[in-house]
């Protein structure tokens, strides 16, 4: 089974509906798809600045979708991203 870290960008972009990620997330499983303690803080930190008519539906989604992922740990975290970053330079692929 392939397992998904999914980036802010893609957590926006799923929380509005966009790109029909919705559709995309459920074919694949939830069950697979995972988030790091810092996209769930950048998350938070939006919707702090997000307008204040928008704010508790934005922090309800977020509480929803956080019960829904399995939320991986700053640490796990690190050692996913050295990994993965070592393994992408090895097949050639490069930062942008």
């Amino acid at each position: 089974m392939n397992k998904y870290l999914l980036d802010t960008n893609i957590c926006i972009h799923f929380l509005k509906g966009e790109f029909n990620l919705i559709e995309k997330v459920r074919k694949i499983g939830i069950e697979s798809c995972f988030v790091s303690e810092i996209t769930i803080a950048e998350l938070k930190y939006g919707i702090e600045n997000s307008a204040e008519n928008k704010k508790e539906k934005n922090r309800s989604s977020l509480i929803n979708f956080s019960k829904k992922v399995t939320i991986i740990p700053l640490t796990t975290c690190l050692d996913i991203f050295a990994k993965e970053k070592a393994r992408l330079k090895k097949e050639g692929k490069r930062e942008r």
